[in-house]
């Protein structure tokens, strides 16, 4: 038995009743009860992580329950440690504990930008409030994180390149047929065109940690923006420009929603922030929609991926046009 069986087999100490329903993902199990959620991370091994441990499952999951706390402390409201004792599992402080579990608010995670997107829906209001809180949030997880990721935020601009053109392999493996490979390829060359003659990108850029900003993961709940499951799951993604996850968000507005729609982010984002060159946006959304097309091709969604290829093939345009206007301005 392990937790995850425990909370099925409701043998956890203080379960009473049985759960409202059940939710399963590839990695966890989320067993939600009344106003609560219970999440458990099964005991196998990812791309990652190998779960099956014990030590590695209890630094995973502290960090996951740490980067969604940050996030979201309104959601996210406790990481349980347990022990199992007999025929159940009672809690018990963390240095003893075997297994772990997280306790969530329970919420209409319907309510998702990408379910506002797809109903033409996304207010100008909220995306403006989405930013500021993400840039806000961002800079509490700098300070909390930076130090333990300092190995990839020493890499400056380097480690921007590695993570930008990093996604082209990705995309050129899978992103067929919505993308071929000869579009991807040609992505990959204005990439890195653009990251070795922008000036941006070969000045000391100062590093951030970012989250996931994949559009399932940004909640609009009536009492205002909130996140769920953001933290990435390889130290190298956990750090980028601070730029980069908002023009993520202004790529999936764009490509299922209106490319006007995506101003709100970035003028946002100028009130805290110094706004990079128009290049630097054009480079940053064609990385996060190839990233897009072969994962919304891995969970069905033809329909969204060849939406977001469609908008590659704009961006692609775009990034001539501007690599053209530095040809004139050298």
């Amino acid at each position: 038995m392990n937790i995850v069986t425990a909370l099925e087999n409701l043998t956890v100490e203080g379960l009473e009743g049985d759960h409202d329903h059940v939710i399963e993902t590839i990695l966890s199990k989320l067993f939600v009860r009344g106003e609560e959620v219970h999440k458990a991370y099964k005991h196998r091994i990812a791309d990652f992580a190998d779960l099956t441990h014990r030590e590695t499952r209890r630094a995973y999951i502290s960090e996951d329950f740490f980067w969604n706390n940050v996030m979201a402390p309104e959601i996210y409201l406790e990481l349980r440690h347990v022990l199992h004792d007999g025929a159940q599992y009672v809690h018990v402080e963390n240095d003893r504990a075997e297994d772990w579990y997280i306790v969530m608010k329970r919420i209409d995670s319907e309510k998702n930008l990408l379910n506002s997107l797809e109903q033409k829906a996304p207010k100008e209001v909220d995306l403006r409030e989405y930013a500021r809180l993400l840039t806000d949030r961002l800079r509490m997880l700098t300070n909390e994180k930076g130090e333990e990721l300092s190995i990839h935020i020493s890499k400056g601009t380097a480690h921007i390149s590695s993570e930008v053109l990093g996604v082209c392999d990705w995309a050129s493996s899978s992103a067929a047929p919505h993308l071929s490979f000869d579009e991807v390829m040609r992505v990959k060359e204005l990439l890195t065109e653009a990251l070795r003659r922008e000036k941006y990108f070969n000045a000391p850029v100062s590093l951030s940690v970012v989250i996931d900003t994949n559009p399932d993961n940004i909640i609009f709940l009536d009492e205002g923006i909130s996140f769920i499951d953001v933290m990435p799951p390889k130290d190298e993604w956990r750090v980028h420009d601070r730029y980069f996850p908002l023009c993520r968000t202004s790529a999936d507005v764009s490509a299922l929603s209106h490319k006007d729609h995506a101003e709100a982010l970035h003028h946002e984002y100028a009130k805290s922030e110094m706004l990079p060159p128009e290049i630097v946006r054009t480079v940053y959304e064609l990385a996060a929609v190839l990233i897009q097309v072969p994962y919304r091709k891995m969970i069905g969604r033809d329909d969204l991926a060849t939406r977001y290829a469609d908008y590659a093939r704009t961006k692609m345009s775009d990034l001539e046009a501007l690599l053209g206007k530095l040809d004139l301005s050298e």
